[in-house]
């Protein structure tokens, strides 16, 4: 990145009413915004992106450029949930800027700018960038009620230009745009519907998770929720600013998140054994020791079941069974023969639990040694 572009994009970061700063939206949207960013993420390393850097909490809410060392291109976003209800115009735009007659009173509303509406701060943020071409994006869950050129409205589609808005819309906002730092071009603002579902973040996140590790890393798809949890942890680090970044780089260490972050990210993953691999190799030996083929069918539909559960929640179950499970393996690990670990096990937890099923017992005992191999690598 040239020192100048550098420059530009700090000084952006740092304008009143163009940076985004954290604190000021209920936990449910500071969600919405880092799990949007993680699809975004996704989407770009899956569209093999060549480079890009995310900046949070800069420029609005989300910052993208193209290059983490010599950006030609910017998206800044702003993302913003809503529970009930499309967007309109004015809730957008803050336009028409009419005063009107308080409710039960003479006295006259004092209009809200358009450059302090969602789409006026857009539109300032994109004004501050000279050297960079420059997208501004609004993202929410919910469509916007504004009618199109051609018909419809911008509701119906996943995105929309401003310049695709009917004329009328073209005609109140245009005089806007010319009033900034710079006059902002309208098919540069876009509405985007995202399929991001707020129900389930966490869920909609881990399947995208799964989708990519399919072809990114498929031995490590049962890691698919711990790696999607890892990841929000990070995103959810970026932006939060203690000490106010002295430069570009400051602002990269605190609110940036990379192309290369991302993919030491997933060689970190690859280098963790699959959970689902070593029980597969486990089954293996139990059928070389001579398992009966009942037990070993019964137990493998019991491990596939509880795999799915947890690749689901993320977690493994915890009762009574889980507790004696983990301390009995915790004083009996693994040997050579998965075979004698189980039939000891069984025996000894079927003493302190004798009405637990013997496949359930063998079903945990199994698990539980598969996780603690796992920890000592």
């Amino acid at each position: 990145m040239s020192e100048s572009t550098q420059a530009e994009i700090f000084r952006a970061s740092n304008v009143p009413d163009v940076f985004e700063n954290g604190g000021k939206y209920g936990q449910k949207g500071v969600d919405f915004q880092r799990y949007w960013a993680i699809s975004r993420i996704i989407e770009l390393t899956d569209s093999d992106a060549p480079d890009f850097l995310i900046l949070f909490e800069t420029l609005q809410d989300v910052l993208e450029l193209d290059s983490g060392l010599a950006p030609t291109r910017a998206r800044i976003y702003q993302l913003k949930m809503r529970a009930t209800g499309e967007w309109t115009w004015k809730s957008l735009t803050a336009l028409p800027a009419e005063p009107r007659k308080k409710k039960g009173s003479i006295e006259m509303t004092v209009p809200l700018p358009f450059n302090q509406s969602p789409i006026g701060k857009l539109a300032s943020a994109l004004a501050e960038l000279d050297q960079i071409q420059g997208e501004g994006i609004f993202v929410s869950n919910v469509g916007c009620a504004i009618e199109m050129e051609r018909g419809s409205t911008a509701g119906t589609t996943r995105f929309c230009k401003f310049s695709e808005l009917s004329q009328t819309y073209r005609h109140q906002i245009s005089p806007e745009l010319t009033k900034l730092k710079k006059q902002i071009a309208l098919d540069v603002l876009h509405i985007h519907k995202t399929e991001l579902s707020l129900d389930d973040l966490d869920t909609h996140i881990t399947g995208k998770v799964y989708n990519f590790l399919l072809k990114a890393a498929p031995k490590h798809t049962g890691q698919s929720k711990t790696f999607a949890d890892s990841l929000f942890a990070t995103v959810s680090a970026r932006g939060r600013r203690t000490d106010p970044p002295t430069d570009f780089t400051a602002l990269v260490a605190y609110c940036g998140y990379s192309k290369a972050d991302f993919l030491d990210a997933i060689e970190d993953l690859r280098s963790v054994p699959d959970q689902q691999a070593i029980v597969n190799s486990w089954l293996a030996m139990l059928l070389n020791e001579g398992m009966p083929l009942r037990d070993y069918t019964r137990l493998q539909i019991r491990l596939s079941q509880a795999l799915d559960r947890r690749l689901g929640s993320g977690e493994g179950e915890r009762s009574a069974l889980h507790d004696a499970v983990e301390k009995w393996v915790t004083a009996n690990p693994v040997g050579d023969s998965i075979l004698r670990f189980l039939n000891l096990g069984v025996a000894a937890i079927k003493s302190q639990i004798p009405e637990a099923p013997r496949d359930e017992v063998q079903t945990v005992l199994l698990l539980e040694g598969v996780s603690q191999c796992q920890r000592q690598t």
